[in-house]
């Protein structure tokens, strides 16, 4: 069966644990979480949808579990949120942090000590650390070229 969710979303994530799932809608710039029953694969919505930026475009949680990350495509950055282990429910870390223009995607490595975000209409990478406490971003400067218009990043083991 369908669930309710914002409006227009368009990228959705599971928790490392598979307890949790999260949605970001692009339309009404908010992300909402679900958890995930074990036996059906059914999704329950954790409460309203958390704010983020304009219109956010992807979502990912890092490989700890703790810290959800959503890349807002129109206002250039990304909002971090600590995620409730026992609810999966979502609270911001802070304010977000500016990214190249457009961002499109955003990965966290194995590692879950660095966050990379592709920015479509800057056609870099920036790459950010993530404290391991509370999982804010810090932008370490560094900015990697693409090809023309880079539309998603993946890490490997």
């Amino acid at each position: 069966p369908a669930v309710a969710t914002g409006s227009g979303p368009i990228s959705v994530t599971v928790d490392p644990s598979g307890r949790f799932a999260y949605v970001v809608n692009n339309n009404s710039s908010n992300v909402s979480a679900y958890t995930i029953n074990p036996a059906t694969g059914a999704l329950t919505s954790v409460g309203s949808a958390v704010p983020t930026g304009t219109s956010p475009i992807s979502v990912t949680v890092d490989p700890s579990g703790r810290f959800a990350y959503a890349a807002n495509n129109s206002s250039n950055d990304v909002s971090t949120y600590a995620i409730n282990a026992t609810t999966g429910a979502l609270t911001s870390v802070g304010l977000a942090v500016a990214t190249g223009t457009n961002p499109i995607s955003i990965t966290i490595d194995p590692s879950g000590r660095f966050a990379y975000v592709s920015n479509s209409n800057s056609d870099n990478v920036s790459v950010y650390t993530i404290h391991p406490t509370t999982g804010a971003l810090t932008n370490t400067g560094a900015l990697f070229s693409t090809g023309v218009n880079p539309r998603t990043i993946v890490t490997t083991h």
